[in-house]
């Protein structure tokens, strides 16, 4: 087994006046906080197959990748790299709301009706930087190759939230999510060559009224790891299901009262030193977390498989009553019968829409991925498994745990990275749009987008031969 860590900077030339992503600013880009960078770590197993030989795992400072953009990614990878497979290589967005707008929906900056103006009529603003940064992952992907060495892995688990995380809808579950690490050691002398992390939290540390460009908290994890370790252990970052969970900056910690009045959560005005903070207490438990694995828990030969799902998710909406039927049921007609209409109109000739969308006799349908990929790894004494699970969207916490319980390998053997190789919006229950409703219902593609993404996952579960 090989293994190469990588990065490449994807920071726009011209940042300057950009539209950025995530909010509904009333201006563009006025400046740099920290560069945007595509991480990226490729991993050669024991298979003599090339179809199962080679993995690639690439994470981009960036908002969201519609499967359209991801496919042409990939295409463009495996043009160069002949030997490769689209479902070898794994695209993810860290979803900072501090980098480029690339689906056009920011592109006219002034709130929330110039977002609807953007969804409309804002397509192919953006394909030029687009075309760059998909060059740039090439080359990335080309110096993995050439930095392969062989190695070791192993992974682990904890519980970990020092007060840095809360669930925006439910203050008082006191959420606590995952810090997982994927860790790959030399053969020769056991140094730690490089680790993947993975933690579930909105890169929201910096607001709305932010202008100026940035990799959020994960930024400043691995650069802290950077710093740490003295640019000798190189780091990778993937989000986990962090839909509903965001970063604590000034909205403090007394979640009874924030159960009663969320509003502080929803407008916080965290600074760059929140962001710095974040990072910092991330990246050191990461770092402890990963050399605390022994010597005896490393695998020295590994082989994966990975099967795709493709699939379709109809817009339709609930049938339901409950106080949130109005507010739901106007939102999801504006978006059925006036935007998706004009948008897949106005959007038919562009490069990269940001749905794929079809219209079938009784409703409009949009065409996502899911994806599964199994690890066998063996040492000389034990053998284990490993899997990633990855969905198109911002996962809500609680389809996270269903995952992670019903997942074959299962939960403290099993990663999930949101926001890969598409993005349809919030991936939530029915009850959350039922009961709660709020903005993220009106943010997503379709009601059913969730619900969806979890029965084909749990199907795909099935479909590799386990329960």
């Amino acid at each position: 087994m090989k293994v190469a860590f990588d990065k490449i900077k994807i920071t726009p030339k011209n940042y300057i006046g950009m539209p950025m992503a995530g909010y509904e600013r009333t201006e563009p880009c006025l400046g740099k906080l920290d560069d945007i960078y595509a991480h990226g770590v490729l991993i050669e197993t024991s298979n003599p197959d090339k179809n199962n030989k080679y993995l690639i795992l690439i994470s981009l400072d960036l908002l969201k990748l519609p499967i359209s953009i991801a496919d042409y990614i990939k295409t463009e990878i495996t043009k160069e790299l002949n030997f490769l497979r689209p479902e070898q290589i794994l695209l993810h967005c860290t979803h900072t709301h501090a980098a480029p707008d690339l689906t056009g929906e920011f592109h006219f900056p002034g709130g929330f009706v110039n977002v609807l103006k953007g969804i409309m009529f804002g397509m192919n603003r953006n394909d030029k930087y687009i075309i760059w940064f998909s060059h740039q992952i090439i080359k990335l992907v080309k110096n993995l190759f050439n930095e392969l060495e062989p190695c070791k892995m192993a992974w682990t688990k904890k519980l970990f939230n020092p007060e840095i995380v809360i669930n925006r809808r439910h203050p008082a579950r006191r959420s606590k999510p995952d810090l997982g690490v994927i860790t790959f050691c030399r053969l020769d002398n056991n140094d730690m060559i490089g680790f993947i992390i993975n933690y579930a939290c909105h890169p929201t540390s910096l607001p709305g009224s932010n202008n100026k460009m940035s990799a959020d908290y994960p930024g400043r994890i691995l650069h802290k790891i950077d710093e740490l370790t003295n640019d000798n252990i190189k780091a990778i970052f993937f989000n986990g299901p962090a839909a509903d969970l965001n970063p604590i900056t000034t909205c403090g910690t007394d979640y009874e009262s924030l159960e009663k009045n969320k509003k502080p959560i929803y407008s916080q005005l965290g600074t760059y030193e929140h962001t710095t903070k974040i990072g910092n207490k991330i990246a050191q438990e990461a770092l402890t977390l990963a050399q605390s694995i022994k010597d005896e828990e490393y695998y020295e030969e590994m082989n994966f498989f990975t099967k795709l799902r493709n699939f379709w998710i109809p817009f339709k909406d609930y049938k339901y009553f409950e106080s949130t039927w109005l507010q739901n049921s106007l939102s999801h007609s504006i978006k059925k019968y006036f935007l998706l209409p004009i948008a897949k109109i106005t959007s038919s000739n562009a490069n990269f829409p940001a749905f794929i969308m079809k219209r079938r006799p009784f409703s409009i349908c949009c065409y996502s991925i899911i994806q599964y990929v199994e690890f066998k790894a063996k040492s000389k004494t034990n053998e284990k498994k490993l899997s990633i699970l990855t969905v198109p969207g911002e996962l809500f916490e609680n389809l996270g745990k269903i995952l992670f319980n019903k997942s074959p390998t299962g939960k403290e053997d099993t990663f999930i990275f949101q926001n890969t190789s598409d993005w349809i919006a919030y991936l939530f229950p029915p009850s959350e749009y039922i009961k709660t409703g709020g903005y993220e219902p009106v943010a997503s593609f379709s009601p059913k987008c969730g619900e969806y993404t979890i029965n084909e996952m749990l199907n795909l579960f099935k479909e590799v031969g386990h329960k």
